[in-house]
């Protein structure tokens, strides 16, 4: 049909410049930053988590650190050699995003009303993990739906 927009043209619309992709990184970095080393501790947290078995404190850890792999798979995946390589893409945001918590770690055993832990290191590669295999199960299913537009047409 002469009005049809292909399917890859469509998916495209949802695919952000490299330049908001890494400004998305340097946010979720930021906000992770504010919250682990700027913030006062404890700013009225409950001690448990979902379903009593963590703190809610490492919980909030593995959320962010998840948003930051995944932030970060999705920039480095437009870099030239790493462009196809999803299991390197993957490889390197979790290792980036674990580096960055344990810095972030580091950080907090200079701060008298923090601590380094070991228990939030944890946390952050669990948490690195998932958003970034969610990232990697994201693009397959992307790249699915443009293979299957294709052999439609």
């Amino acid at each position: 049909m002469e009005g049809d927009v292909p399917a890859t043209v469509a998916l495209d619309r949802f695919r952000p410049p490299t330049w908001l992709r890494w400004l998305a990184v340097v946010a979720v970095a930021g906000v992770l930053f504010y919250g682990s080393v700027l913030d006062s501790p404890g700013s009225g947290l409950s001690p448990v988590g979902p379903f009593g078995l963590f703190g809610l404190d490492k919980w909030l850890h593995a959320l962010g650190y998840a948003a930051l792999a995944g932030a970060l798979a999705g920039a480095l995946a437009t870099r030239g050699r790493l462009r196809g390589r999803r299991v390197r893409v993957v490889a390197l945001a979790i290792l980036l995003a674990v580096g960055y918590g344990v810095g972030i770690e580091f950080v907090q055993a200079t701060i008298p009303e923090r601590a380094f832990s070991l228990g939030d290191m944890a946390a952050d590669l669990a948490g690195a993990g998932v958003g970034a295999a969610a990232w990697r199960v994201l693009v397959g299913l992307v790249t699915l739906a443009e293979r299957t537009a294709g052999s439609e047409r």
